[in-house]
């Protein structure tokens, strides 16, 4: 996991600020935001709540770090 060791949350950031990502959705990147949670779920991943514009449509979903790289 140190290959995606950018993705973990600073311990210092306010929890409800979003940061500017790209989500992958239907094979295809997508400029959004997203809210880390706090720790690291049982599966050993990162997960956040993602905030993406998609064709038109505004969306949130909650996705694991494979989904998302920063921008």
């Amino acid at each position: 996991m140190d290959n995606v060791r950018w993705l973990q949350p600073p311990d210092d950031e306010p929890p409800d600020e979003g940061k500017p990502c790209l989500v992958h959705s239907d094979d295809e990147w997508w400029e959004g935001t997203l809210v880390w949670e706090r720790v690291r779920r049982q599966d050993g991943l990162w997960w956040a709540t993602v905030t993406y514009r998609k064709d038109g449509q505004v969306v949130t979903e909650v996705r694991s770090q494979h989904d998302v790289r920063a921008r």
